[in-house]
């Protein structure tokens, strides 16, 4: 039962959190094109004062919870190495938690850590993330 509550808490945590980028990449650098700069600007700034008080704290959930999966999910090591679950799963704990650092030490300490000016790229890592999570239980 606790695994159950702790994978919702996964799924809703990066529901949210991917919900922030796809509303950030897909629909707010849209808007930019068609709106005022000063109306821009107010929508923007709402968004921001909005997501600033959920996303973090979805993303250290989001990321906490994935380890502790990561852990019951991971098995043992077979005589050939890592599986092809294994490998995915790696490989996809690894986006998570530079993912989750990055977005740590930039919201929670201000440390800019390898310095991006949007969310494309954390965008594009949260789709690749899926990708492998779907991928990883049928290879």
């Amino acid at each position: 039962m606790t695994y159950l509550i702790i994978k919702l808490l996964h799924i809703f945590s990066v529901l949210i959190y991917g919900g922030f980028l796809f509303t950030d990449n897909l629909i707010l650098m849209r808007m930019q094109k068609t709106l005022s700069k000063e109306k821009y600007a107010e929508v923007r700034a709402y968004f921001k004062d909005f997501t600033r008080v959920l996303v973090p704290k979805a993303l250290v959930v989001a990321v906490v919870s994935g380890l502790f999966l990561f852990h019951n999910s991971f098995g043992i090591v077979g005589e050939n190495g890592f599986s092809n679950f294994q490998i995915l799963l790696s490989i996809k704990a690894v986006l998570g938690i530079w993912l989750g650092l990055r977005g740590i030490l930039q919201v929670f300490f201000g440390i800019q850590p390898l310095v991006f000016k949007s969310h494309r790229l954390p965008f594009l890592l949260v789709v690749c993330i899926v990708f492998l999570s779907q991928a990883m239980y049928h290879f």
